[in-house]
Protein backbone atom coordinates (compact mmCIF):
# COMPACT_ATOMS: atom_id res chain seq x y z
CA UNK A 1 0.00 0.00 0.00
CA UNK A 2 2.95 2.47 0.87
CA UNK A 3 4.20 1.74 -2.23
CA UNK A 4 1.10 2.58 -4.01
CA UNK A 5 1.11 5.69 -2.53
CA UNK A 6 4.27 6.55 -3.29
CA UNK A 7 3.98 5.48 -7.22
CA UNK A 8 0.82 7.98 -7.05
CA UNK A 9 2.33 11.04 -5.35
CA UNK A 10 4.90 10.91 -7.36
CA UNK A 11 3.08 10.57 -11.00
CA UNK A 12 1.22 13.25 -9.10
CA UNK A 13 4.27 15.71 -8.50
CA UNK A 14 5.26 14.93 -11.98
CA UNK A 15 2.57 16.16 -13.83
CA UNK A 16 2.36 19.29 -11.46
CA UNK A 17 6.18 19.69 -12.52
CA UNK A 18 5.31 18.90 -16.19
CA UNK A 19 2.41 21.72 -16.11
CA UNK A 20 4.71 23.91 -14.56
CA UNK A 21 7.51 23.52 -17.11
CA UNK A 22 5.38 24.37 -20.07
CA UNK A 23 3.66 27.68 -18.66
CA UNK A 24 7.49 28.44 -17.38
CA UNK A 25 8.19 28.28 -21.19
CA UNK A 26 5.38 29.54 -22.89
CA UNK A 27 6.16 32.69 -20.30
CA UNK A 28 9.44 32.85 -21.11
CA UNK A 29 9.18 32.47 -25.17
CA UNK A 30 6.43 34.86 -25.00
CA UNK A 31 9.12 37.47 -23.58
CA UNK A 32 11.54 36.81 -25.45
CA UNK A 33 9.57 37.23 -28.90
CA UNK A 34 8.38 40.61 -27.25
CA UNK A 35 12.30 41.29 -26.59
CA UNK A 36 13.11 40.61 -29.87
CA UNK A 37 10.11 42.38 -31.53
CA UNK A 38 10.95 45.65 -29.53
CA UNK A 39 14.33 45.68 -28.58
CA UNK A 40 15.84 47.83 -31.81
CA UNK A 41 12.62 49.78 -32.24
CA UNK A 42 13.91 53.15 -31.25
CA UNK A 43 16.33 52.93 -34.33
CA UNK A 44 13.89 51.14 -36.47
CA UNK A 45 11.38 53.75 -36.33
CA UNK A 46 13.68 56.64 -36.21
CA UNK A 47 13.06 59.30 -38.77
CA UNK A 48 16.61 60.80 -40.09
CA UNK A 49 16.38 62.39 -43.74
CA UNK A 50 18.37 65.80 -43.32
CA UNK A 51 19.28 67.48 -46.33
CA UNK A 52 22.01 69.10 -47.47
CA UNK A 53 21.10 72.69 -46.08
CA UNK A 54 20.23 71.82 -42.42
CA UNK A 55 21.94 73.31 -40.09
CA UNK A 56 25.48 71.97 -38.68
CA UNK A 57 25.32 70.18 -36.20
CA UNK A 58 21.51 69.07 -36.20
CA UNK A 59 22.52 65.78 -37.41
CA UNK A 60 24.28 64.87 -34.43
CA UNK A 61 22.10 66.45 -32.04
CA UNK A 62 18.96 64.22 -33.79
CA UNK A 63 21.39 61.27 -33.57
CA UNK A 64 22.44 61.72 -29.78
CA UNK A 65 18.66 62.73 -28.69
CA UNK A 66 18.54 58.98 -30.11
CA UNK A 67 21.28 57.65 -28.09
CA UNK A 68 20.03 59.36 -25.24
CA UNK A 69 16.44 57.65 -25.63
CA UNK A 70 17.58 54.19 -26.03
CA UNK A 71 19.77 54.43 -22.75
CA UNK A 72 15.91 54.82 -20.93
CA UNK A 73 14.21 52.45 -23.27
CA UNK A 74 12.22 49.45 -21.51
CA UNK A 75 14.14 46.70 -23.44
CA UNK A 76 17.37 48.12 -23.99
CA UNK A 77 19.23 45.29 -22.49
CA UNK A 78 22.22 47.09 -23.53
CA UNK A 79 24.84 43.94 -23.79
CA UNK A 80 26.38 45.57 -27.29
CA UNK A 81 25.89 48.78 -28.64
CA UNK A 82 27.61 51.14 -31.48
CA UNK A 83 26.62 53.90 -33.36
CA UNK A 84 28.19 56.21 -35.96
CA UNK A 85 27.53 58.90 -38.48
CA UNK A 86 30.19 58.32 -40.96
CA UNK A 87 30.99 60.81 -44.22
CA UNK A 88 30.40 58.74 -47.34
CA UNK A 89 32.58 60.12 -49.62
CA UNK A 90 35.97 60.66 -47.03
CA UNK A 91 35.15 57.17 -45.03
CA UNK A 92 35.19 59.89 -41.70
CA UNK A 93 33.63 59.20 -38.87
CA UNK A 94 32.28 62.56 -37.62
CA UNK A 95 30.61 61.16 -34.53
CA UNK A 96 30.65 57.80 -32.79
CA UNK A 97 28.81 56.38 -29.47
CA UNK A 98 32.35 55.68 -28.25
CA UNK A 99 33.32 59.31 -27.77
CA UNK A 100 29.53 59.60 -25.45
CA UNK A 101 30.72 56.55 -23.49
CA UNK A 102 27.98 54.27 -24.81
CA UNK A 103 29.24 51.76 -25.68
CA UNK A 104 29.84 47.52 -24.14
CA UNK A 105 32.58 45.69 -25.50
CA UNK A 106 32.09 41.67 -25.82
CA UNK A 107 32.93 39.56 -29.24
CA UNK A 108 29.34 40.21 -30.51
CA UNK A 109 29.81 43.75 -30.38
CA UNK A 110 33.19 43.59 -31.90
CA UNK A 111 31.51 42.02 -34.96
CA UNK A 112 29.03 45.19 -34.85
CA UNK A 113 31.36 47.89 -34.80
CA UNK A 114 33.24 45.91 -37.51
CA UNK A 115 30.04 46.15 -39.60
CA UNK A 116 29.32 49.64 -39.08
CA UNK A 117 33.07 50.91 -40.46
CA UNK A 118 32.52 48.89 -43.27
CA UNK A 119 28.99 50.45 -43.82
CA UNK A 120 30.85 53.83 -43.17
CA UNK A 121 33.70 53.41 -45.55
CA UNK A 122 32.11 51.00 -48.70
CA UNK A 123 29.19 53.67 -48.40
CA UNK A 124 26.12 52.43 -51.18
CA UNK A 125 27.76 49.07 -51.76
CA UNK A 126 26.96 48.45 -47.78
CA UNK A 127 23.51 50.04 -47.75
CA UNK A 128 22.27 48.35 -50.75
CA UNK A 129 23.90 44.85 -49.13
CA UNK A 130 21.71 45.24 -45.69
CA UNK A 131 18.67 47.05 -47.04
CA UNK A 132 18.71 49.14 -44.33
CA UNK A 133 18.40 46.33 -40.99
CA UNK A 134 20.01 43.52 -40.50
CA UNK A 135 18.33 41.25 -37.91
CA UNK A 136 19.20 38.49 -36.53
CA UNK A 137 16.47 37.17 -33.21
CA UNK A 138 17.33 34.47 -31.09
CA UNK A 139 17.17 32.67 -27.86
CA UNK A 140 20.55 33.59 -26.04
CA UNK A 141 21.43 36.14 -28.53
CA UNK A 142 19.96 38.86 -31.02
CA UNK A 143 21.55 41.31 -32.61
CA UNK A 144 20.40 44.39 -34.93
CA UNK A 145 22.00 46.43 -37.82
CA UNK A 146 20.40 49.36 -39.01
CA UNK A 147 21.97 51.82 -41.81
CA UNK A 148 20.03 55.18 -42.79
CA UNK A 149 21.36 57.93 -45.21
CA UNK A 150 20.73 61.52 -44.34
CA UNK A 151 22.02 64.70 -46.66
CA UNK A 152 21.10 62.70 -49.91
CA UNK A 153 23.32 60.15 -49.57
CA UNK A 154 26.09 61.85 -48.34
CA UNK A 155 25.87 60.77 -44.25
CA UNK A 156 25.36 56.88 -43.65
CA UNK A 157 24.03 56.79 -39.77
CA UNK A 158 24.18 53.09 -38.16
CA UNK A 159 23.00 51.39 -35.39
CA UNK A 160 24.29 48.31 -34.12
CA UNK A 161 22.81 46.39 -31.12
CA UNK A 162 23.06 43.56 -29.94
CA UNK A 163 21.41 41.74 -26.82
CA UNK A 164 20.77 38.64 -24.76
CA UNK A 165 17.00 37.97 -25.07
CA UNK A 166 16.90 35.20 -22.32
CA UNK A 167 19.45 36.92 -19.79
CA UNK A 168 17.53 39.70 -20.08
CA UNK A 169 13.82 38.30 -19.40
CA UNK A 170 14.87 36.76 -16.71
CA UNK A 171 16.40 39.57 -15.15
CA UNK A 172 13.63 41.58 -15.95
CA UNK A 173 11.09 39.40 -14.61
CA UNK A 174 13.09 37.95 -11.91
CA UNK A 175 9.86 38.52 -9.49
CA UNK A 176 7.71 36.73 -11.29
CA UNK A 177 9.88 33.66 -11.42
CA UNK A 178 10.46 33.67 -7.94
CA UNK A 179 6.55 33.61 -7.62
CA UNK A 180 6.26 30.75 -10.10
CA UNK A 181 8.99 28.99 -8.26
CA UNK A 182 7.03 29.36 -4.93
CA UNK A 183 4.21 28.65 -6.19
CA UNK A 184 5.52 25.31 -7.56
CA UNK A 185 7.08 24.27 -4.62
CA UNK A 186 4.12 25.13 -2.18
CA UNK A 187 1.80 23.19 -4.84
CA UNK A 188 4.48 20.59 -4.54
CA UNK A 189 4.38 20.25 -0.81
CA UNK A 190 1.02 20.19 -0.35
CA UNK A 191 0.91 16.90 -2.74
CA UNK A 192 3.11 15.36 -0.85
CA UNK A 193 1.55 16.37 2.50
CA UNK A 194 -1.76 15.36 0.84
CA UNK A 195 -0.71 11.74 0.32
CA UNK A 196 1.05 11.54 3.14
CA UNK A 197 -2.04 12.15 4.97
CA UNK A 198 -4.59 9.72 2.91
CA UNK A 199 -1.64 7.03 3.52
CA UNK A 200 -1.96 7.66 7.14
CA UNK A 201 -5.83 7.65 7.21
CA UNK A 202 -5.73 4.50 4.82
CA UNK A 203 -3.85 2.94 8.11
CA UNK A 204 -5.71 4.34 10.85
CA UNK A 205 -8.61 2.92 9.04
CA UNK A 206 -7.19 -0.41 8.75
CA UNK A 207 -5.70 -0.08 12.23
CA UNK A 208 -9.70 0.80 13.18
CA UNK A 209 -11.00 -1.90 11.27
CA UNK A 210 -8.66 -4.90 13.01
CA UNK A 211 -9.74 -3.08 15.91
CA UNK A 212 -12.81 -3.50 15.57
CA UNK A 213 -12.60 -7.20 14.27
CA UNK A 214 -10.67 -7.96 17.42
CA UNK A 215 -13.10 -6.25 19.27
CA UNK A 216 -16.57 -7.41 18.18
CA UNK A 217 -14.57 -11.40 18.24
CA UNK A 218 -13.12 -10.61 21.76
CA UNK A 219 -16.99 -9.31 22.58
CA UNK A 220 -18.97 -12.30 21.29
CA UNK A 221 -16.59 -14.96 22.01
CA UNK A 222 -17.11 -15.03 26.41
CA UNK A 223 -20.79 -15.31 25.75
CA UNK A 224 -20.57 -17.68 22.71
CA UNK A 225 -18.06 -19.78 25.05
CA UNK A 226 -20.37 -19.99 28.24
CA UNK A 227 -23.22 -20.44 26.02
CA UNK A 228 -21.92 -23.53 24.16
CA UNK A 229 -20.83 -25.13 27.56
CA UNK A 230 -24.03 -24.62 29.25
CA UNK A 231 -26.24 -26.73 25.79
CA UNK A 232 -23.45 -28.54 25.66
CA UNK A 233 -23.67 -29.63 29.49
CA UNK A 234 -27.39 -29.49 29.40
CA UNK A 235 -27.95 -33.04 30.11
CA UNK A 236 -26.45 -32.98 32.96
CA UNK A 237 -28.24 -30.24 34.77
CA UNK A 238 -31.22 -31.47 37.36
CA UNK A 239 -34.70 -29.15 36.68
CA UNK A 240 -33.12 -26.32 38.87
CA UNK A 241 -29.98 -25.95 37.52
CA UNK A 242 -31.59 -25.74 34.34
CA UNK A 243 -33.57 -23.00 35.60
CA UNK A 244 -30.51 -21.31 36.48
CA UNK A 245 -28.75 -22.09 33.46
CA UNK A 246 -31.46 -20.77 31.06
CA UNK A 247 -31.66 -17.21 32.74
CA UNK A 248 -27.82 -17.32 32.15
CA UNK A 249 -27.85 -18.14 28.03
CA UNK A 250 -30.78 -15.41 27.94
CA UNK A 251 -28.43 -12.93 29.94
CA UNK A 252 -25.22 -13.84 27.42
CA UNK A 253 -27.72 -13.58 24.34
CA UNK A 254 -29.01 -10.33 25.11
CA UNK A 255 -25.24 -9.07 26.25
CA UNK A 256 -24.82 -10.05 22.29
CA UNK A 257 -27.86 -8.42 21.27
CA UNK A 258 -27.66 -5.57 22.86
CA UNK A 259 -23.81 -4.95 21.49
CA UNK A 260 -24.95 -5.96 17.90
CA UNK A 261 -27.40 -3.53 18.49
CA UNK A 262 -25.55 -1.00 19.59
CA UNK A 263 -22.82 -1.50 16.58
CA UNK A 264 -25.55 -0.92 14.19
CA UNK A 265 -26.52 2.19 15.63
CA UNK A 266 -23.36 3.75 15.30
CA UNK A 267 -22.67 2.65 11.82
CA UNK A 268 -25.93 4.33 11.00
CA UNK A 269 -25.49 7.52 12.86
CA UNK A 270 -22.03 7.72 11.31
CA UNK A 271 -23.58 7.05 7.81
CA UNK A 272 -26.68 9.47 8.45
CA UNK A 273 -28.49 6.00 7.93
CA UNK A 274 -30.42 6.95 11.28
CA UNK A 275 -33.56 9.40 10.83
CA UNK A 276 -33.37 12.59 13.44
CA UNK A 277 -36.56 13.50 14.27
CA UNK A 278 -36.28 16.49 15.82
CA UNK A 279 -38.66 18.16 18.10
CA UNK A 280 -38.49 20.16 21.58
CA UNK A 281 -37.25 17.83 24.27
CA UNK A 282 -37.02 18.65 28.36
CA UNK A 283 -33.86 18.06 29.60
CA UNK A 284 -34.50 17.86 32.95
CA UNK A 285 -37.48 15.76 33.27
CA UNK A 286 -35.28 13.38 30.69
CA UNK A 287 -32.62 13.31 33.02
CA UNK A 288 -35.14 13.16 36.39
CA UNK A 289 -36.90 10.12 33.80
CA UNK A 290 -33.58 8.35 33.70
CA UNK A 291 -32.36 8.71 37.45
CA UNK A 292 -35.85 6.98 38.47
CA UNK A 293 -35.32 4.29 35.94
CA UNK A 294 -32.01 3.51 37.69
CA UNK A 295 -33.84 4.65 41.11
CA UNK A 296 -32.49 0.13 42.18
CA UNK A 297 -29.20 0.17 40.82
CA UNK A 298 -28.73 3.25 43.33
CA UNK A 299 -30.75 2.50 46.19
CA UNK A 300 -28.26 -1.18 45.77
CA UNK A 301 -25.20 0.21 45.89
CA UNK A 302 -26.05 3.27 48.37
CA UNK A 303 -25.43 6.23 45.97
CA UNK A 304 -26.42 9.94 46.25
CA UNK A 305 -27.50 11.05 43.27
CA UNK A 306 -27.42 14.91 43.68
CA UNK A 307 -29.36 17.00 40.68
CA UNK A 308 -28.86 20.24 40.16
CA UNK A 309 -30.79 22.99 38.26
CA UNK A 310 -33.11 25.94 38.55
CA UNK A 311 -36.37 26.66 37.51
CA UNK A 312 -36.14 27.81 33.87
CA UNK A 313 -37.00 25.45 30.98
CA UNK A 314 -33.91 23.50 29.93
CA UNK A 315 -35.30 22.50 26.32
CA UNK A 316 -33.21 21.67 22.98
CA UNK A 317 -33.98 20.82 19.57
CA UNK A 318 -33.07 16.88 19.29
CA UNK A 319 -34.10 13.67 18.60
CA UNK A 320 -35.46 12.53 22.34
CA UNK A 321 -34.69 8.68 21.98
CA UNK A 322 -31.09 9.92 20.45
CA UNK A 323 -30.91 12.05 23.92
CA UNK A 324 -32.24 9.13 26.31
CA UNK A 325 -29.13 7.13 24.73
CA UNK A 326 -26.49 9.49 25.41
CA UNK A 327 -27.98 10.74 29.18
CA UNK A 328 -28.98 7.27 30.16
CA UNK A 329 -25.50 6.00 28.53
CA UNK A 330 -23.69 8.72 31.02
CA UNK A 331 -25.93 7.55 33.44
CA UNK A 332 -24.92 4.09 33.62
CA UNK A 333 -21.10 4.66 33.78
CA UNK A 334 -21.92 7.08 36.48
CA UNK A 335 -23.26 4.35 38.74
CA UNK A 336 -20.98 1.82 37.20
CA UNK A 337 -17.40 3.65 38.19
CA UNK A 338 -18.48 5.90 41.19
CA UNK A 339 -17.99 5.62 45.07
CA UNK A 340 -20.58 6.91 46.63
CA UNK A 341 -21.94 10.28 45.15
CA UNK A 342 -22.77 11.23 41.45
CA UNK A 343 -23.74 14.80 40.58
CA UNK A 344 -25.86 15.85 37.25
CA UNK A 345 -25.71 20.05 36.35
CA UNK A 346 -27.96 21.96 34.53
CA UNK A 347 -26.61 25.09 33.53
CA UNK A 348 -27.88 27.79 30.90
CA UNK A 349 -24.95 29.45 29.07
CA UNK A 350 -26.24 32.39 27.07
CA UNK A 351 -28.06 30.79 24.41
CA UNK A 352 -26.54 27.30 25.21
CA UNK A 353 -27.48 24.63 27.71
CA UNK A 354 -24.62 22.43 29.43
CA UNK A 355 -25.20 19.12 31.07
CA UNK A 356 -23.02 17.49 33.24
CA UNK A 357 -22.32 14.43 34.97
CA UNK A 358 -19.52 14.03 37.51
CA UNK A 359 -18.47 11.07 39.85
CA UNK A 360 -16.05 10.65 42.46
CA UNK A 361 -14.58 7.36 41.21
CA UNK A 362 -11.28 6.39 40.44
CA UNK A 363 -9.51 9.09 37.38
CA UNK A 364 -9.07 8.45 34.21
CA UNK A 365 -5.39 8.78 32.89
CA UNK A 366 -4.72 11.48 30.77
CA UNK A 367 -3.42 9.05 28.09
CA UNK A 368 -6.83 7.83 28.38
CA UNK A 369 -9.16 10.45 27.78
CA UNK A 370 -8.96 10.59 24.06
CA UNK A 371 -9.74 6.76 23.40
CA UNK A 372 -12.81 6.77 25.88
CA UNK A 373 -14.51 7.60 22.58
CA UNK A 374 -13.21 4.40 20.64
CA UNK A 375 -15.15 1.71 19.64
CA UNK A 376 -14.23 -1.09 22.24
CA UNK A 377 -12.30 1.08 24.72
CA UNK A 378 -12.76 0.40 28.11
CA UNK A 379 -10.69 1.75 31.01
CA UNK A 380 -11.76 -0.99 33.55
CA UNK A 381 -13.58 -4.03 34.06
CA UNK A 382 -17.27 -3.54 34.53
CA UNK A 383 -18.14 -3.67 38.83
CA UNK A 384 -20.84 -6.33 38.87
CA UNK A 385 -22.39 -8.25 35.90
CA UNK A 386 -25.51 -6.66 36.05
CA UNK A 387 -23.83 -3.73 34.68
CA UNK A 388 -21.40 -5.26 32.01
CA UNK A 389 -19.57 -3.01 29.34
CA UNK A 390 -18.74 -4.06 25.48
CA UNK A 391 -17.03 -0.75 25.35
CA UNK A 392 -19.48 0.99 22.56
CA UNK A 393 -21.41 2.73 24.70
CA UNK A 394 -19.26 5.73 24.24
CA UNK A 395 -18.89 5.55 20.79
CA UNK A 396 -22.60 5.79 20.27
CA UNK A 397 -22.51 8.64 22.36
CA UNK A 398 -19.85 10.41 20.22
CA UNK A 399 -21.97 9.91 17.14
CA UNK A 400 -24.94 11.10 18.41
CA UNK A 401 -23.56 14.16 19.41
CA UNK A 402 -21.66 14.65 16.48
CA UNK A 403 -24.86 14.50 14.66
CA UNK A 404 -26.64 17.34 16.70
CA UNK A 405 -23.54 19.30 16.31
CA UNK A 406 -23.01 19.52 19.73
CA UNK A 407 -19.92 20.19 22.25
CA UNK A 408 -19.01 17.82 24.32
CA UNK A 409 -15.66 16.90 26.49
CA UNK A 410 -14.84 14.65 29.54
CA UNK A 411 -12.32 15.58 32.18
CA UNK A 412 -10.66 13.56 35.22
CA UNK A 413 -8.59 14.47 38.32
CA UNK A 414 -8.32 12.95 41.25
CA UNK A 415 -11.09 14.76 42.27
CA UNK A 416 -13.76 12.71 40.08
CA UNK A 417 -14.63 12.59 36.49
CA UNK A 418 -17.11 14.52 34.75
CA UNK A 419 -18.47 14.42 31.05
CA UNK A 420 -20.48 17.08 29.99
CA UNK A 421 -21.88 18.19 26.73
CA UNK A 422 -23.67 21.50 25.24
CA UNK A 423 -26.47 22.55 22.65
CA UNK A 424 -28.10 26.15 21.71
CA UNK A 425 -31.03 25.90 23.90
CA UNK A 426 -35.02 25.70 21.75
CA UNK A 427 -36.52 28.65 22.43
CA UNK A 428 -40.50 28.82 21.50
CA UNK A 429 -42.46 31.33 20.35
Amino acid sequence: MKRQYLRFGTIFCGLVLLAFSIAFVIFTKNKIDDFNLHFNLPFVTANIDYHADNADGQLEEQVIRSWNYYLTYEYADRTGFYSSITDVNSGEVILDSFEQGIHKGDAEIEKLNRMAYEAGIEGEKVYKKYSGVNVKKGIFTSTSVLISQAKEGDIHVSYCIAGKPLASVIKTNALTYIFMLLGFIILEALIVVSFVMLYKNQMNYEIRNQKLTRGIAHELKTPLAVTKATVENWDYFDDDRRKDYSKRIVNEVDHMSDMVGKLLDVSKIKEGGNKINKEAVDLKKLTEDIIARNGELIRERNITVAFNHDDRPYTVFADLEMMNMVIGNFMSNAIKYCNHIIKIQLNRNGRKIEFSITNDGAKIEKKDLDKIWDIFYTTDKARTDRMSSSGVGLSVVKSILDVHKADYSCVSDDKGTEFKFSMPAYETA
